[in-house]
């Protein structure tokens, strides 16, 4: 079993679907950039897409997810072999996820954003601050 890795970008929103026996399924699509330095010392581009498929609650979780997000991706990695239209063979490359998790900049500073919250109403407003013989510890 090869266990893989991936961060990249949707490259569209997460389709979920239900099995008949009311498994939720996710397909998501993500874009891998990298960059290299060529020979000649010219900088080189290139984008691979890889398959997400994911079920359970991992899945009710991935339908939420949206074109753009970067997500990172924890997985089986299965190589499938196929044939294209024009005679060519083809290399696919799909992730079996067991986690998924949206580490795009505005997920991070929405949580950020929540966890200020808490913790201000937690501790109130600031001109009623805690005394300190009342906290139980």
């Amino acid at each position: 079993m090869l266990r893989v890795t991936v961060v990249g970008n949707l490259g569209s929103d997460a389709e979920l679907r239900y099995s008949a026996k009311g498994t939720a399924i996710a397909q998501l699509r993500i874009a891998v950039n990298q960059v290299r330095t060529g020979p000649a010392g010219e900088r080189q581009e290139s984008t691979e897409w890889i398959r997400i498929n994911v079920a359970g609650r991992q899945a009710d979780y991935a339908g939420r997810l949206q074109k753009g997000q970067r997500v990172l991706v924890a997985g089986r990695l299965q190589i499938t072999h196929f044939q294209r239209r024009d005679e060519t063979q083809g290399t696919g490359f799909d992730v079996w996820a067991d986690e998924i998790q949206n580490v795009s900049a505005r997920a991070a500073s929405a949580e950020s954003d929540n966890g200020r919250a808490a913790v201000g109403a937690a501790v109130g407003d600031a001109d009623e601050a805690p005394e300190f013989e009342d906290l139980p510890f």
